[in-house]
């Protein structure tokens, strides 16, 4: 089974959600994260490597270290079991344009394997 092109952002973070919770990769980093599918947000509670908590964003000015936003169409693509060259990367998306990163980018890029690896859960096998 493959996401669909046309994947609601609410159905894609439903799906990261389900398939984040309780990843763990044993490791010194802590972070709260946040993901966004669209117009839907969800924020990834990281403690010592392990995903705590996925919780839906209700407060209007949570708290988060950094920020990864993209479109429901661009993590669609990103989440094929073989995505196509300018959507098989975090940076291959953000150089198109169509993804965002915000805020303290240092425990991104010293955490940058296990975000990239969190981040692709969704995808499908071929």
């Amino acid at each position: 089974m493959t996401v669909a092109p046309t994947a609601s952002g609410m159905q894609l973070a439903q799906r990261f959600a389900q398939r984040a919770q309780g990843y763990v990769r044993r490791r010194p980093f802590n972070a709260t994260v946040l993901v966004q599918f669209g117009e839907h947000e969800r924020l990834l509670r990281i403690q010592n490597g392990q995903v705590l908590d996925v919780q839906e964003v209700i407060a209007p000015l949570t708290s988060w270290d950094f920020a990864i936003r993209a479109s429901a169409d661009a993590w669609s693509r990103f989440w094929q079991p073989v995505p196509q060259p300018d959507s098989h990367d975090i940076f291959a998306l953000a150089k198109q344009g169509e993804l965002r990163i915000e805020g303290n980018l240092q425990p991104l890029m010293a955490n940058l394997q296990y975000i990239k690896d969190v981040l692709a859960l969704g995808r499908e096998t071929a």
